[in-house]
């Protein structure tokens, strides 16, 4: 029962998201049969266009239209560029994953060792500094962080590419190559934020009485603070992950058109500034369902991380 429940209050949000996002963008000035037929167009080629695409139609019966159409797998077909908007999101959504799995792979590949690093010498020079980096990380806006490693590692030590993207199906290496400034920009706030859950959950944990008792017993530091402090410390990690997911898909938008990445979120921009209704639709859909399957995914890793939770 309480499945069915948390189901119906997903797909609420769902239908709730998706109707504001599309009565948002029939505010925008402008329409997309000026980005069709241009400014110097007729008013009957207008209306025969308006017609052709529903677009004379009110908001309601074209929100629903769409509805039906999503339920039965049917994103519809751009204004635009005239091609269904499932084949553009399939063939964009690969570039997104790559750049939020590895944003996230660089954050938690280094946010663990460091809040490990932290707690161990909380107070000490060493955990000062990584404090002091942290609240810098976090302070940085992405889009400067990202113009000033454009800046160093592309402009001036021209170790990787500032823009462009090569597919992992023709170069691994150059795909990398593409990936990796990216992916680093959109993952230091993220690693800023984690590194200093884990330091804080570390600290508190590291004096509990079940620690106490492991370092009576005579277990190394090393192995007490892997095998036993870890662990439960790091379930607020785990809900940080799963949120901060959602602000790592807000993130590609920008990241995607500032290093010119053909992905799901340069898709949405775009279709905005072309008045795309569909296609922005498809991406908001496509996002939206992910960040529901990212929390649903999180309470399930719960449940493993932590065995009272699956006994509660």
């Amino acid at each position: 029962m309480i499945v069915v429940h948390r189901l119906v209050r997903l797909l609420i949000v769902l239908l709730a998201v998706t109707f504001l996002s599309y009565a948002l963008l029939n505010l925008l000035p402008g329409d997309p049969v000026t980005q069709i037929l241009g400014l110097s167009a007729t008013e009957e080629a207008r209306a025969q266009v308006r017609q052709e695409l529903g677009l004379d139609q009110p908001l309601l019966v074209r929100y629903l239209d769409w509805l039906g159409g999503i339920a039965t797998g049917d994103f519809g077909t751009s204004y635009i560029t005239r091609m269904p908007v499932a084949a553009e999101l399939a063939e964009r959504l690969p570039v997104t994953l790559e750049l939020l799995v590895a944003a996230q792979v660089i954050a938690l590949g280094l946010a663990i060792p460091i809040g490990v690093a932290a707690a161990r010498r909380a107070g000490r020079a060493l955990d000062q500094a990584l404090t002091a980096l942290s609240f810098a990380l976090l302070s940085t806006p992405v889009f400067v962080l990202g113009v000033l490693l454009i800046l160093v590692f592309a402009v001036t030590w021209q170790v990787v590419p500032a823009t462009g993207w090569t597919p992992i199906s023709l170069d691994l290496g150059w795909n990398l190559t593409s990936v990796i400034l990216p992916a680093v920009t959109l993952g230091c706030g993220q690693l800023a934020v984690y590194a200093r859950l884990l330091r804080t959950d570390l600290i508190a944990t590291l004096q509990e009485d079940y620690i106490t008792l492991a370092r009576a017993r005579g277990l190394s530091p090393r192995r007490i603070l892997w095998r036993h402090a870890l662990r439960p410390s790091a379930i607020t990690l785990i809900t940080a992950v799963g949120l901060n997911l959602g602000a790592l898909i807000g993130g590609a938008v920008i990241i995607e058109t500032l290093f010119g990445l053909p992905g799901v979120g340069r898709l949405i921009v775009d279709s905005i500034f072309s008045r795309d209704y569909l296609a922005v639709q498809g991406g908001v859909v496509l996002i939206s369902v992910g960040y529901v399957a990212i929390n649903v995914a999180v309470d399930l890793v719960y449940a493993a991380v932590d065995p009272r939770i699956r006994r509660a």
